[in-house]
């Protein structure tokens, strides 16, 4: 496959290894909030990056923009096992699923915590961070990608497995000062 975006793809690659290594158990299905281009390539990667992944719902405000990306990606993804369907709101996207992907700001706005499952991880990559109500109720909040916290978060999620990790990779996001949180390095 060739990338036209290679910014994207990388930012993709990058989202999709650290959501693999703080997930519990294996993703098994996925939130997608969104159908821009960010979006494709997590579709695009996911059989090769989380191959335990069996499901993915998505939605976006936009019901074109996501027929149009369910039009061109059910066929490659179904190739891997991979059922992908389209919500008509966020709440029934991310209902239930091992790993949230809000593609950007927008697309994050309506998500809130108490539709998540326990266990779930929420990967945003986007260029302004996620609500403050969300990042407030994560057992952990990551803020960088960087190899230690990572590393310590997913020792975190094996010893005392929180309800909800929210890794928070915006350019735009200050790191908070809670004691509860894990530092960004």
């Amino acid at each position: 496959m060739v990338h036209r975006d290679a910014p994207t793809h990388r930012t993709a690659r990058l989202g999709l290894t650290v959501a693999g290594a703080l997930v519990n158990r294996g993703v098994l299905t996925v939130g997608l909030l969104g159908a821009g281009a960010l979006a494709g390539e997590y579709l695009a990667l996911l059989p090769e990056l989380l191959p335990t992944v069996s499901q993915v719902a998505l939605f976006d405000p936009d019901d074109r923009a996501a027929d149009e990306l369910w039009d061109r990606l059910v066929e490659p993804v179904g190739r891997h096992g991979v059922q992908l369907c389209i919500d008509r709101h966020a709440r029934d996207a991310v209902r239930g699923a091992d790993l949230v992907l809000p593609v950007d700001a927008a697309h994050a706005a309506p998500l809130r915590a108490g539709w998540l499952a326990a266990g779930a991880v929420v990967l945003n990559l986007g260029e302004r961070c996620l609500p403050e109500p969300l990042r407030t109720a994560a057992d952990v909040l990551l803020t960088a990608a960087e190899p230690r916290a990572v590393l310590l978060a997913a020792l975190v999620r094996r010893l005392h497995g929180p309800r909800l990790i929210v890794v928070d990779l915006a350019t735009g996001c200050a790191r908070p000062p809670h004691s509860r949180r894990m530092p960004a390095g």
